[in-house]
């Protein structure tokens, strides 16, 4: 599984994205979490934003299922994070963890 972390805002809230390529299952995945969300379980399930297995109807082979749920939810991210997911997808790699940094970020579309 390749992951890949950046730090965004969800409105007026700070949030780290986790997003990657789950290999064994040639599906991608999105997480998105309350930054600053520690505490109990309960607390833990109350952090989460966005999880992407909330949602398996959704085409997660799909690049655009990505990049279209993180505009859905106003939420930019560096274009280096979503050109890396893509990669790891198409040459199907794994054990791999990547932190972009939020100054990555312009206005431009993801994709």
């Amino acid at each position: 599984m390749s992951r890949h972390l950046t730090r965004s805002r969800h409105g007026d809230q700070p949030v780290l994205v986790v997003a990657g390529y789950d290999r064994p299952l040639h599906e991608l995945f999105l997480h998105v979490i309350r930054e600053g969300s520690e505490g109990s379980p309960r607390d833990a399930a109350e952090a989460f934003i966005y999880d992407s297995l909330d949602e398996p109807g959704k085409d997660w082979t799909d690049i655009n299922t990505l990049t279209e749920t993180l505009v859905r939810l106003g939420i930019k991210v560096p274009h280096s994070l979503v050109e890396q997911i893509y990669l790891d997808q198409t040459f199907n790699v794994g054990n791999r963890c990547v932190e972009h940094p939020a100054d990555e970020m312009s206005d431009r579309p993801p994709c």
